[in-house]
């Protein structure tokens, strides 16, 4: 089935991410730091363009039906609210290091976003989108490598995903006040483009050498679960039939493309029996797609899918059949458990202290229980490769 190309949007610079904010619009973001709102109609021009970032803006998602964020390589996150014309951000934040932001996400009324790598670690940056005067709290030590991708657990507040180039997905909780502890599972996989959620305890790992697995949560009772078999998919390219993912994409899409063919397609993917089929009468093919250069992002709005590349344009097209509107999340829980609810901004400041006191202590007599950063140490680091030979050039990093 072949969607039809409606129009085509001169963006000026590589498209790098894409949000749908109903009530005004779908959002692009360009690696020269501008954002543009183009219209749900799209037989009428770009509504809006303005200069949001210093440099590259690296990921966009949206708050609410009126707000957004924004990260960037100029090492700010940015909130902007699409119900005021004006171009002030609500707010600037920043990191300790002063390096780029690459990740972003908001849920629960939390906003947290990942950096780069500066000198042996990065830093994952967690605010209270009420008070952000300063942040909630930062994990500094669970990640040696850029932090490429970051997820809330749908429907348990407490729990958050991040992904980095380092090979290893970390599952915190964020009521634990240590940061040791709050490491609660660590995947050991392969550089991170994607991480999420199919299902209320099955986390999804795409890398950037196209290989997919999904895992099993750990059982968070238990201290020292064994941690099942992930589900292997390896390399998908040639069983779907492409060159590079875009991305799986909720309620349950993959967007992926050829460079060589010019091709873009989108199919649906079942996230509770975790089966891809790729029936070729069920795939959505883009004529000519963004033609030899790589698609960034795809959202679908009332059955118009808009793309977003590196040819500069954001593409829309009308779909061949009814399409479900594309979200973050892969499935929508039932109610929060009630005693998931967050640790305060008052809270942990005021434990603040007493964790300086129990510092020394800590470091002098080290904990019995298995520690999750020997796990990191010890797991199959893929063919005894260190971490810099794993390193490789990211694919989705624009410059």
């Amino acid at each position: 089935m072949n969607a039809q190309l409606l129009n085509s949007y001169d963006c000026g610079e590589w498209v790098i991410s894409l949000v749908s904010l109903p009530k005004h619009g779908i959002v692009a973001a360009t690696s020269d730091g501008h954002l543009l709102l183009l219209p749900h109609d799209p037989s009428q021009g770009i509504i809006r363009k303005f200069k949001a970032h210093d440099q590259t803006i690296n990921k966009i998602r949206a708050i609410d039906d009126n707000r957004l964020a924004s990260c960037s390589n100029d090492c700010t996150v940015k909130l902007w609210d699409f119900s005021n014309p004006g171009t002030t951000p609500l707010a600037t934040l920043t990191n300790s290091h002063g390096v780029p932001f690459l990740s972003l996400d908001s849920k629960h009324g939390l906003l947290a976003a990942g950096t780069e790598l500066s000198g042996v670690d990065a830093e994952l940056v967690i605010w209270d989108l009420n008070n952000l005067k300063k942040p909630l709290r930062s994990f500094i030590d669970s990640h040696n490598d850029d932090i490429m991708d970051i997820k809330f657990h749908p429907t348990r507040k407490n729990l958050l995903l991040s992904g980095s180039t380092d090979g290893y997905v970390n599952l915190y909780d964020l009521n634990v006040k240590d940061e040791e502890d709050a490491l609660l599972q660590v995947i050991n996989f392969e550089s991170i483009h994607s991480v999420n959620l199919l299902a209320d305890s099955r986390i999804y790992t795409l890398s950037h050498m196209e290989t997919l697995a999904i895992h099993e949560m750990s059982n968070l009772a238990v201290e020292e679960a064994v941690e099942p078999k992930p589900k292997e998919f390896g390399d998908v390219r040639e069983s779907w039939g492409c060159e590079y993912v875009v991305d799986l994409i909720g309620p349950g899409y993959v967007a992926c493309g050829s460079n060589s063919k010019g091709e873009l397609k989108l199919f649906k993917f079942d996230p509770a029996t975790e089966q891809f089929d790729v029936d070729d009468k069920q795939v959505i093919l883009f004529p000519r797609g963004h033609g030899e250069e790589v698609v960034r992002d795809l959202v679908i709005y009332n059955d118009m899918i808009y793309t977003g590349g590196e040819d500069k344009t954001v593409k829309v097209w009308k779909a061949p059949s009814k399409l479900v509107n594309t979200t973050v999340d892969f499935f929508v829980g039932e109610k929060e458990p009630a005693d998931e609810e967050m640790v305060t901004m008052e809270q942990l400041v005021n434990e603040e202290a007493e964790k300086e006191k129990k510092h020394k202590h800590k470091h002098k007599h080290k904990h019995h229980h298995k520690d999750k950063k020997d796990k990191k140490d010890k797991s199959d680091n893929k063919g005894g490769k260190s971490k810099k030979e794993k390193k490789h050039s990211h694919r989705f990093k624009p410059y």
